[in-house]
C-alpha cells in the first residue's frame, strides 16, 4: 500500500527543514526556492513537487513530519488514517 503525501500550500514552507529531518527519505529542501519538496522518485508527476506516494514503511516519520511542520502544510492518508 502506499501513502499519497502533499505540501499545500507549499507557498507558506518557512524552510525551517523540521520535515527534512524527521522524514529525510521523503522530503528534500529546492534548489531553486528553498522550500520543502518531495524527492523526485516518489512524485507521480516528475514536474509536480507538492504531490508524492511513498510505501506504507514512510507512515511514522511522514507523520511526524506532519505534525511537527510549523506552518502545518504536509498532509497526507494511507493505511493508518490521515493528516
Amino acid at each position: 500500500m502506499t501513502i499519497k503525501v502533499r505540501i499545500d500550500p507549499r507557498d507558506n514552507c518557512i524552510a525551517d527543514m523540521v520535515c527534512v529531518s524527521l522524514c529525510g527519505d521523503v522530503f528534500e529542501m529546492s534548489d531553486v526556492d528553498g522550500k520543502s519538496q518531495i524527492i523526485a522518485k516518489w512524485r507521480p508527476d516528475p514536474n509536480d513537487i507538492n504531490h508524492g506516494e511513498v510505501p506504507d514503511d514512510f507512515q511514522d516519520c511522514v507523520d511526524a513530519a506532519a505534525k511537527s511542520c510549523p506552518t502545518q502544510i504536509i498532509h497526507y492518508e494511507g493505511p493508518n488514517g490521515s493528516y
